[in-house]
């Protein structure tokens, strides 16, 4: 391969990807300083998870049986535990095929939760509990990053940011939080990691490939100049 053509070759793979170098860079940066994005106690939701057990719990022979006879199946059961939601103390019982919520005290199963238990839960998330503006039910939401659509309830808030608070229906669980400052970080990381057009890491092996292939043959150059220097 003549020379002339070797350095067309890198100059061409340089150009393009030399921008989506300096992207991952400058994107890298805001993303490894995003407490300027998004306050650290915000992002963190340092909700108080700790409780008291005031009376009596259900016993757990209750709850199967009656998960069980609602669902007419015997279930094997992945997972209970206990947890608090605005001091009212709960069991959380995952069958690998559905999750339910059940007062602990008297074993009621409250999934899928109502909309006013929605709007407490969510309201633990946001700073300075605002006031609600909304509460929508959604059947399809898709989740930004693993791409499956669930039933979630939309909570919003009226704060200056626009907060809303998506959770799972059926559990209560946090399925995302936006606002205006977090959809900006957002883009920065997909940005960063080339999420788009649902290329999943396409985007980001092709550009790493570039990268790699940039360098090489820039190697390869600097090695054909050193030799005639020698010669």
């Amino acid at each position: 391969m003549k020379t002339a053509a070797k350095y067309k070759i890198h100059r061409t793979l340089s150009i393009i990807v030399v921008p989506f170098l300096l992207l991952s860079i400058l994107t890298g940066f805001f993303r490894a300083n995003q407490q300027w994005i998004w306050p650290e106690g915000y992002k963190k939701k340092k909700v108080k998870t700790d409780f008291v057990v005031k009376d009596k719990l259900v016993s757990l022979n209750l709850i199967t049986t009656k998960i069980d006879s609602l669902s007419e199946n015997k279930n094997y059961y992945k997972d209970i535990f206990l947890k608090a939601e605005n001091e009212q103390l709960l069991y959380q019982v995952n069958t690998g095929k559905e999750k339910y919520l059940i007062d602990a005290y008297t074993g009621k199963i409250i999934s899928p939760i109502e909309p006013g238990f929605a709007k407490s839960i969510a309201s633990q998330y946001v700073n300075g509990k605002p006031e609600v503006i909304s509460c929508t039910l959604l059947k399809d939401y898709l989740h930004r990053k693993t791409k499956e659509k669930k039933i979630v309830y939309e909570i919003c808030f009226r704060n200056e940011i626009h907060s809303c608070i998506y959770l799972d229906y059926r559990t209560g669980e946090i399925v995302e939080d936006l606002d205006d400052r977090r959809d900006w970080g957002i883009w920065i990381i997909r940005l960063h990691d080339y999420d788009f057009f649902d290329a999943k890491k396409g985007i980001t092996n092709t550009v790493s490939i570039g990268m790699v292939l940039a360098a090489i043959s820039g190697i390869w150059i600097y090695r054909i100049r050193t030799k005639k220097k020698v010669l």
